[in-house]
């Protein structure tokens, strides 16, 4: 009987974050008035959802829907794909979308209840006002009104959740990418693709996390009514999501 032979290592790709943001931008110098168009129209839908009030309105679901097509239509034309919008795609890729909402629903719960766990067991007041300050500036990250948590206090919630977006939101973000160009989404694969880059996942996610939270506080403090949270965070979100076809294009067809 042959022996077994012990199946080898994948090798473990490094992505230079330098080099990630360089190419990023030099797409962006590259597809100027792609990247405008898109940015226009993100902006209009942020707009939309302004004059409703917020996904409180009922009517936010259809927001909801075109505003998943339009993102799945980005990703479609990046790559090539045609028809740019297919019925077929888009039903697929609602599986690796919705297993993420999932999971960052029960993270989120976890977030906001497990501190309150040492309460009931009894820990002294030195902890209270830990707790009382941790949920200010959680309450303050939802509602940008709010201007009563510190700066320090934004940037350990801010670090925090830089500190899972490369589980909670990258590895799943790259399934769904995968989903729309029709190839295998497994949440598994995207893991084993980007091991060993964690800490440049923390880095690229504080990047774009942070100027989030500092947009809403000068919003806040200076009362814009999210105007500048509005208009800073889609010139964000539009480069987050060229980084993201970057990164996919260095993991997944690359290498």
């Amino acid at each position: 009987m042959p022996k077994l032979k012990r199946k080898s290592n994948p090798k473990i790709l490094k992505i230079s974050l330098k080099k990630l943001l360089k190419e990023t931008f030099s797409y962006m110098l590259a597809n100027k008035q792609f990247v405008l168009c898109v940015a226009i129209v993100n902006m209009v839908f942020m707009l939309f959802l302004k004059s409703l009030g917020g996904i409180s309105n009922p009517l936010s679901i259809l927001w909801i829907i075109g505003y998943y097509i339009f993102w799945c239509w980005f990703y479609r034309y990046y790559y090539h794909l045609q028809p740019y919008i297919l019925s077929k795609v888009l039903f697929s890729s609602l599986s690796p979308s919705t297993k993420a909402l999932v999971i960052m629903f029960l993270v989120t719960v976890c977030i906001i209840f497990m501190p309150m766990i040492p309460l009931f067991l009894g820990f002294n007041d030195v902890y209270l006002t830990f707790y009382e300050q941790y949920t200010s500036a959680i309450e303050s990250l939802s509602s940008p009104k709010d201007i009563g948590a510190s700066l320090a206090e934004i940037s350990i919630i801010c670090f925090i959740l830089s500190l899972m977006a490369p589980v909670l939101i990258c590895k799943p973000y790259l399934a769904w990418i995968s989903s729309l160009r029709g190839t295998n989404s497994s949440f598994k694969k995207a893991g084993d693709r980007i091991k060993g880059n964690y800490a440049t996942f923390v880095i690229i996610s504080a990047m774009l996390i942070f100027p989030e939270a500092l947009f809403d506080r000068i919003d806040a403090i200076l009362g814009l009514q999210n105007w500048l949270s509005y208009t800073g965070g889609t010139l964000i979100f539009v480069y987050t999501n060229i980084i993201f076809a970057k990164i996919y294009d260095f993991f997944y067809i690359k290498n």
